[in-house]
């Protein structure tokens, strides 16, 4: 994962904190003593997945990553384990400017 598109360009703690707002807003409301309701997990849930497809993007092109992942499901695996865009084609390097 260190070696990834989203990582070589900086962009792993957004990745972190969608998933992490997924998690929270699916699990929380399962115990009371969080004092989330379904509702506000919901919401969570859709803020989580909503800032990962629009603000994760090359910073190339402009492409947003895993909004192109949930069009096809094929870029995916690129974005966690290749270091180029799946669209542009441009390569990260170790220090995520590239070539």
């Amino acid at each position: 994962m260190k070696n990834s598109v989203v990582a070589r360009t900086g962009q792993l703690w957004k990745l972190g904190l969608s998933v992490l707002l997924l998690l929270v807003g699916s699990f929380a409301p399962l115990f009371a003593a969080s004092g989330l309701s379904w509702t506000g997990g919901t919401v969570l849930v859709l803020v989580g997945y909503a800032f990962g497809c629009l603000v994760i993007r090359c910073p190339t092109c402009g492409n947003r990553w895993f909004w192109s992942a949930a069009l096809d499901a094929t870029h995916y695996k690129p974005l966690l384990s290749e270091s180029a865009c799946p669209i542009c084609k441009h390569d990260f390097g170790v220090d995520g400017s590239g070539p």
